[in-house]
């Protein structure tokens, strides 16, 4: 995947659980005043998200709905009728020129790691647009509940793992209950320790602080690093006490009302490597560029590592600055879902101290820091 250029569009990927907020961010983009002009690419039309009314506010008063069509406030609205990159074409094609911003939903069920893969693999697309960032809006109120489902994949917490930046919707729910408001935080961040979350009410949040984030630019060596160096205190953050203080609190109690063996379920999955953030930090040690490919790649491609992970293992996101052999320059490493990507900065390493983060399923750090070692140095 190509860094950001000036002729190229930036692309952001929104995700949400159902009830999240999702839509209501959505129609506040494409009504309200807010002078950007942007392309919303959603999956499909339904009543809920009210395209039909926003249509005839332009005039177009129960005709058939275009592809593609243009709204009162300078933005475009589409959906995805085939396939996303067939429709992404098509809107480059027949919009040039009309739009700066492109923003992708997905379902709620969606994984977005596969749609933000789109745009590290197809030619195509690669130098047209960039990936700016995933993010992930969530239902505040009902998070444990979401959370708690009883399957092999939970996918609002595969949605906050995969996120750049997180939106905690229906804060208005919570009114006056900080210790809630803190443990919902806590929670959060034992999920995803790397991705930066406001508090937003109704869906209605500062578009800057979710579009033009240059969350996979290699050319912020010095702030992804300091983001894993400060932002994410690996003693303290995404700990299984974290959690625990989590379900324990009285945020199930005031706001999803959990039973007791309900909590005991969240606590059994919890136990058993459910989403969680790791931090390796290797300092002092040159990696070879090859080696660490061919280990990611088996990492992230096999079904399962031996002495790495165990049945639950499943990687979404991986982030980290590492020192490369015959190079004074940090290097970026960026993983999303089964892709990643190694790539120089220019930015001149000081201490050469690796650190990289994991977020995912039934990793086990010690094993995984071992093997980085044994397998990657130079």
């Amino acid at each position: 995947m190509e860094s950001s250029t000036a002729a190229s569009i930036p692309v952001t990927i929104l995700s949400g659980f159902l009830g999240s907020g999702k839509t209501t961010l959505l129609n506040y983009i494409l009504t309200a005043s807010h002078g950007k002009r942007i392309a919303v690419i959603e999956n499909e039309f339904g009543e809920e998200i009210g395209i039909e009314s926003l249509v005839a506010k332009d005039g177009l008063d129960g005709q058939y709905l275009p592809e593609f069509f243009e709204l009162g406030n300078g933005c475009i609205c589409c959906s995805v009728r085939d396939d996303l990159v067939n429709t992404l074409e098509r809107l480059l094609e027949t919009k040039s020129g009309k739009f700066d911003y492109i923003i992708v939903e997905t379902t709620g069920m969606a994984n977005p790691g596969k749609v933000a893969s789109v745009f590290w693999v197809d030619d195509e697309l690669e130098g047209r647009m960039y990936l700016d960032g995933i993010i992930t809006i969530v239902d505040a109120h009902n998070i444990g509940k979401n959370l708690e489902r009883d399957s092999t994949r939970n996918e609002a917490a595969s949605q906050l793992a995969y996120a750049d930046r997180i939106l905690l919707n229906k804060e208005d729910l919570l009114e006056g209950d900080n210790a809630s408001k803190d443990n919902i935080e806590s929670l959060i961040q034992s999920i995803n320790g790397l991705a930066p979350f406001t508090w937003t009410k109704k869906g209605i949040v500062d578009l800057s602080y979710i579009l033009e984030i240059q969350a996979f630019s290699m050319d912020r060596a010095n702030q992804v690093e300091l983001m894993l160096k400060d932002d994410l205190n690996c003693s303290k953050k995404g700990t299984k006490d974290d959690m625990e203080s989590a379900i324990n609190s009285d945020i199930h109690a005031n706001c999803d009302h959990i039973t007791n063996s309900e909590k005991d379920k969240v606590r059994g999955q919890i136990h058993s490597g459910k989403v969680r953030t790791i931090c390796v930090t290797i300092p002092q040690k040159i990696f070879s560029i090859q080696k660490l490919e061919r280990w990611l790649g088996e990492l992230l491609w096999a079904d399962q590592k031996e002495g790495l992970c165990d049945a639950n293992f499943e990687i979404f996101r991986i982030k980290g600055v590492v020192a490369i052999e015959k190079s004074p320059y940090k290097y970026i490493l960026q993983g999303v879902h089964d892709l990643f990507e190694i790539t120089s900065s220019k930015e001149v390493w000081s201490d050469r101290i690796s650190r990289i983060v994991f977020i995912g399923t039934g990793l086990q750090k010690t094993d995984i820091e071992l093997s980085l070692i044994q397998s990657c140095l130079a």
